[in-house]
């Protein structure tokens, strides 16, 4: 597997630290809120099974975790040639069953491969994702395509969603800062996140928003050398 050289330890711990901060937290918060509705709930087939599904994926989140954080001491970026459609083909389900209310739509174009350590980039999809449905008021829609502007191609992935939108004050001062959040019960480390992760893999994130209009988030990232 290709190892391609690494940003800096200090700079890829950093992001490795805030990534695992934001699983944690939001683990906890799923834990927290079976916790709330257990008395009420204790003799139902179906909350039980829920349960049981929820504990399962969190044993197995928490065990993925530790092997790849381990994996991880040595502060490297391991990049492998992804293909961005495929990697969104396999979140997209996932990211679609956790709102049944929101309609989640596809337009794949036909991106370059990008050099991109998989764990990572699939972690900072995942949230942008469930940002997009948690923001929602009916609809996420990702789209992908190529940009050849410049010396190098260049994939393009986007993520718009029609909720709430943020405030001029919002993106000029708090956006990409860690902790700060418009959700009530957010952590704040989501979007915060996954900037650090494009960065690393010297790519560019870019968030189009406003109170009413909802939020698109356009992320540019290097096609790997000789991909289409």
């Amino acid at each position: 597997m290709p190892v391609r050289p690494r940003p800096s330890k200090r700079r890829l711990r950093s992001t490795m630290d805030s990534v695992l901060i934001h699983d944690m937290k939001n683990m906890g918060q799923r834990l927290q809120l079976v916790l709330s509705n257990l008395d009420e709930h204790y003799g139902d087939p179906e909350f039980k099974r829920s349960v049981t599904e929820l504990l399962r994926n969190t044993v197995e989140k928490l065990d993925a975790m530790a092997t790849q954080w381990a994996g991880r001491r040595g502060g490297v970026l391991i990049k492998v040639p992804l293909d961005v459609n495929a990697l969104l083909v396999e979140l997209l389900p996932a990211a679609g069953g956790s709102k049944g209310t929101v309609s989640v739509g596809a337009a794949f174009g036909d991106p370059p491969r990008v050099w991109g350590d998989p764990a990572l980039l699939r972690e900072a999809l995942t949230s942008l994702l469930e940002n997009a449905l948690e923001a929602a008021a009916s609809r996420v829609s990702v789209r992908t395509g190529a940009e050849d502007r410049g010396r190098r191609r260049k994939a393009i992935l986007e993520i718009e969603d029609d909720g709430p939108g943020m405030s001029e004050d919002y993106l000029r001062n708090r956006l990409f800062r860690p902790f700060q959040t418009t959700k009530i019960d957010g952590v704040g480390l989501g979007l915060y996140s996954a900037h650090q992760i494009v960065n690393l893999h010297r790519g560019n994130i870019e968030v189009r928003s406003g109170p009413g209009q909802g939020t698109t988030v356009r992320i540019t990232l290097p096609a790997a050398s000789g991909g289409r």
